[in-house]
């Protein structure tokens, strides 16, 4: 065979060694890929973490999107920078989870003053099912339910009516209502008793259960938030930038027990 014949062969028997590597390489990832999806589909797999959940959306869809919807506390008031609340810094640690989870963004939606009632304007409404949101943390606003006297009736129908209604407009969405941070009770009256002669603590525990009763995921950001302040030999005062809002460390402590007790344990569908 002449040379120029004979190092023909050799260049294409290589190329196709290294075509049937590459073509290899690929099935093997491909087949990885599936065995992770099969892991962590939701369907067929009820001890999954949300984290896990938002794994799963990105290597199926290429991107996973999270929304919080709430009040002034899920906006971010009372932090020094919008980079130190509670969302943004959840946004920051799960996308430096694994790779995957970089194609994960958390869209805000928190708006000062608003009641779970006033959650449920047209406007707001429409600006979380256009961001699509694989997974809704849902603060239960219940801050301003307190303050503005909302009765335990309607939150409790406003709140019912705000996941029927995201449940039916959202196809696959996840929700995980959250309860918001601790307050101060003398940032209405001295006994900590609204115009309803209901305190904070009673609208809290009421969407506690009311959760449980309906079967919703639910995880009890006040509780835990009130654990690590006790633990750390803190008062609430530290945590607040005036008797209501979060400081930095306020936001942080929020993040830390939402990420690492919410949003990392299995079972995600679990009452907490």
């Amino acid at each position: 065979m002449p040379k120029r014949l004979l190092k023909a062969a050799v260049i294409l028997s290589v190329f196709v060694l290294l075509l049937g590597m590459v073509r290899g390489e690929y099935r093997s990832k491909q087949g990885a890929v599936a065995q992770q999806l099969e892991k962590l589909n939701p369907a067929i797999n009820k001890d999954i973490s949300y984290i896990d959940f938002l794994t799963y959306r990105v290597l199926k869809n290429g991107s996973a999107r999270v929304a919080t919807l709430g009040s002034s506390v899920t906006k971010g008031v009372g932090a020094s920078a919008p980079s130190n609340t509670w969302r943004a810094l959840l946004q920051s640690e799960i996308r430096g989870e694994s790779r995957p989870l970089q194609h994960v963004t958390i869209s805000n939606h928190g708006h000062s003053g608003y009641t779970s009632e006033k959650l449920l304007r047209p406007e707001v409404i429409e600006r979380v099912v256009d961001s699509r949101p694989d997974l809704l943390i849902l603060e239960t606003s219940v801050i301003n339910n307190y303050r503005q006297n909302v009765t335990l009736e309607n939150t409790e129908a406003s709140l019912e009516e705000l996941y029927s209604t995201f449940k039916e407009r959202i196809p696959g969405i996840e929700i995980l209502f959250i309860s918001p941070n601790p307050i101060l009770k003398t940032n209405l009256t001295e006994s900590g008793l609204n115009a309803i002669d209901l305190t904070f603590n009673d609208y809290n525990q009421f969407t506690k259960e009311l959760a449980a009763k309906n079967g919703w995921n639910y995880f009890d950001t006040n509780m835990y938030i009130s654990e690590e302040i006790t633990q750390r030999e803190l008062a609430l005062e530290d945590t607040l930038n005036d008797k209501i809002h979060p400081n930095d460390l306020g936001y942080d402590i929020w993040f830390n027990q939402l990420y690492h007790k919410g949003l990392t344990q299995p079972n995600f569908g679990q009452n907490k």
